[in-house]
């Protein structure tokens, strides 16, 4: 990422956070403008205060942002929707958005629901491993129907986060990279 950039990137982990082999955190690591949305418990998430916890974030901020958002951070964001706007938000990148109607979806994280059954009113694209015990790719490949955006499967890269391995993970950050341009043209 480039750091001379007219917005910040912002964020948003799943349940756990993402830990320092997330790709999630490599990228933060490497940039100067970037924001990290901290809960107060990470391992019960519970969607409401989740929500009012992103939404005390954007209205503090000055800039406008490109949310980056993994698994958990996926729902929140599409939930956070359903419920406030604003103009702060350029688009959002979705990387491995689970399935709250799955049996392996955490039970500990409550009130969150399916991608497919919500909207968003700027623009997005999903990006999807196709052996995610999460998020099968049936389910993620209607909810970017539902949500009128890109959809990519990658392969098998399990649920794309820091047990996959992916370090870097340089195909995400070029994906990213052209999401980004896609917003300027």
């Amino acid at each position: 990422m480039k750091s001379e950039q007219d917005h910040d990137w912002l964020f948003l982990a799943g349940i756990g956070n993402s830990g320092n082999s997330h790709w999630q955190r490599h990228w933060q690591a490497g940039q100067n403008n970037c924001l990290w949305l901290e809960h107060r418990d990470w391992e019960a998430p519970q969607c409401e205060e989740w929500v009012e916890e992103l939404q005390r974030m954007l209205q503090s901020l000055t800039r406008p942002v490109v949310i980056v958002a993994h698994s958990l951070g996926c729902l929140l964001l599409l939930e956070w929707a359903a419920r406030h706007e604003s103009d702060k938000i350029l688009g959002a990148f979705l990387v491995a958005v689970p399935d709250p109607d799955s049996d392996h979806f955490p039970s500990q994280a409550l009130g969150f629901r399916p991608a497919d059954r919500l909207s968003a009113p700027f623009p997005l694209t999903i990006v999807a491993s196709e052996n995610d015990p999460y998020g099968d790719l049936a389910y993620v490949g209607r909810s970017a129907q539902r949500l009128g955006c890109a959809f990519r499967n990658l392969g098998a890269l399990g649920h794309i986060n820091g047990k996959s391995r992916l370090g870097q993970w340089s195909q995400g950050f070029e994906l990213l990279q052209d999401f980004r341009r896609s917003l300027s043209a």
